[in-house]
C-alpha cells in the first residue's frame, strides 16, 4: 500500500481465509477476529500479534503500525479500510423503501432539493448515497460532529473528493474530509473518507469461513 492509497475490503462469509483464522460473526468479538485475520494475511503475520483496541468513540483502532483502520458493519459482513499515513472512516447504508419527511432533517438545503428533483423511483437511492458520504466525513471528523450534519454539503465536494466541515465544529475552522462512494451491494450504497486528498482507491471482496455447526 502506497502513500495516499486507501483499500477497502468488503468480508463476507465464505471461504477466502485460512483454516483457524475464522469469525463466527458474533458481535464486536468475531468483527475483532475478521480484522485481525485480514491484518495477519495482509503483513503475513500471525492474526493473535495484531493488537485492536476502540477509541472513547468505540471506533476501531489498530494500535501498531503506520496504517489507518476504519471498520464498518453492513448487512453481508464487514467493511474495512487501510490506509498507510491517514484516518479513514467508513459507512455502509441500507436503501430504505421510502423516505419520511424526518429524514430530511440531516440535509442541506441544496442536498434536499438535488434529491427532490430526482424520479421518485431514486429518490431513496440518492438519499442514501448522500447519506453515506456525510456520515463517513462525520465519523472521521469525531465526537460532536453528527449535531451538524445538515450543515455538511456532500454536493459541494470538489473533485477530489473534499467536503468542508463546518468551522463552527470542535475540529477547528480547517476540519476537511476526502470522500470517495464505493461499489453498490445489493441494497446498500457505502462511502470511505480519508484525511487528506486519496490518489487511488482499491476495493475487494473477500470471503471468510462460515461458522462451524454442531
Amino acid at each position: 500500500m502506497g502513500e495516499g492509497e486507501v483499500h477497502v475490503f468488503s468480508v463476507l462469509n465464505g471461504s477466502e481465509f485460512p483454516p483457524g483464522e475464522e469469525t463466527r460473526h458474533e458481535g464486536s468479538a468475531g468483527d475483532d477476529r475478521t480484522v485481525r485475520a485480514l491484518l495477519g494475511r495482509l503483513l503475513m503475520r500471525p492474526p493473535d500479534d495484531i493488537r485492536l483496541t476502540r477509541d472513547d468513540l468505540g471506533r476501531q483502532r489498530w494500535d501498531a503500525g503506520p496504517f489507518g483502520l476504519a471498520v464498518c458493519r453492513d448487512d453481508g459482513g464487514l467493511l474495512v479500510a487501510l490506509a498507510r499515513g491517514l484516518s479513514v472512516a467508513l459507512s455502509a447504508v441500507t436503501v430504505p423503501g421510502s423516505v419520511e419527511a424526518e429524514a430530511l432533517l440531516p440535509f442541506s438545503r441544496t442536498e434536499r432539493a438535488f434529491a427532490g428533483e430526482a424520479p421518485a423511483g431514486r429518490r431513496s437511492l440518492v438519499l442514501a448515497r448522500m447519506w453515506a458520504r456525510k456520515e463517513a466525513a462525520l465519523r472521521l471528523a469525531g465526537r460532536g460532529a453528527f449535531a451538524l450534519a445538515a450543515e455538511v454539503d456532500v454536493l459541494a465536494a470538489g473533485p477530489d473528493g473534499r467536503v468542508a466541515l463546518p468551522a463552527s465544529g470542535p475540529w477547528g475552522a480547517s476540519g476537511v474530509a476526502y470522500v470517495r462512494d464505493l461499489p453498490d451491494g445489493a441494497g446498500t450504497v457505502a462511502a470511505v473518507a480519508a484525511s487528506a486528498p486519496v490518489r487511488r482507491a482499491v476495493f475487494r471482496r473477500l470471503r471468510c469461513p462460515e461458522p462451524a455447526t454442531a
